[in-house]
């Protein structure tokens, strides 16, 4: 006689192989979904400020109103770079990561500008950024490779609505240089400065450079 399948014995036996089944069947769906639907990094800008601090909320609300359509996700970070981790985090992720820079005057030695940041021609900074503005500090064998973004000596300077450049000591601001705004040289969103057909971090660069 035929012996009955007993199928609540076998569950009980076998349940563990069928629950680590289940476990992976669960996360190979959760790992295709992630996948299929992560932004790519033409459809990623990130613009990283190392300020004392930045309104990223208020300004990720304007911007997100003037970007391209092509961009899908839109990150912005600031560091303060006086605190100890800085250098090890612009290391190992900002500098690679980051589109769009707005740093401090120490990033403008000639070996740093050229290693890291895109080379303008001054007809191309006066296109983007104004006949006003000022790159003394940054030009570099004729290049451009940043555009100052406040000015220490007169506390003065652009886009204040969202960064903040100064930090309290011995209640007066102080501030641990000018600002420049660079972009990286290994960004894809260069548009026309590159010969790309991305363009986002310029677009999103001189959104933040016109506002006051």
């Amino acid at each position: 006689m035929k012996k009955k399948f007993d199928l609540p014995s076998f569950l009980g036996k076998y349940w563990f192989y069928y629950l680590l089944w289940l476990v992976l069947v669960v996360f190979a769906w959760e790992w295709a979904f992630a996948f299929l639907t992560k932004p790519k990094e033409e459809e990623s800008v990130y613009l990283f400020f190392g300020v004392e601090n930045a309104r990223t909320d208020q300004m990720y609300t304007d911007l997100i109103s003037v970007k391209p359509d092509y961009v899908r996700n839109l990150d912005l970070t600031w560091y303060s770079t006086r605190t100890e981790s800085f250098n090890t985090l612009f290391v190992t992720r900002i500098q690679s990561e980051a589109d769009v820079f707005v740093l401090p005057e120490q990033y403008c030695e000639p070996a740093t500008m050229n290693y890291l940041f895109y080379p303008m021609d001054t007809s191309v900074v006066k296109e983007l950024f104004g006949e006003d503005a000022e790159y003394a500090e940054t030009t570099y064998e004729g290049k451009v490779y940043g555009v100052k973004i406040y000015d220490k000596n007169t506390a003065t300077g652009r886009a204040t609505t969202y960064l903040t450049y100064t930090y309290q000591s011995d209640g007066v601001d102080q501030a641990v240089g000018n600002y420049y705004l660079f972009f990286n040289r290994k960004s894809k969103h260069l548009g026309k400065l590159s010969g790309s057909t991305l363009d986002g971090a310029l677009i999103l660069a001189q959104a933040i450079w016109n506002k006051e």
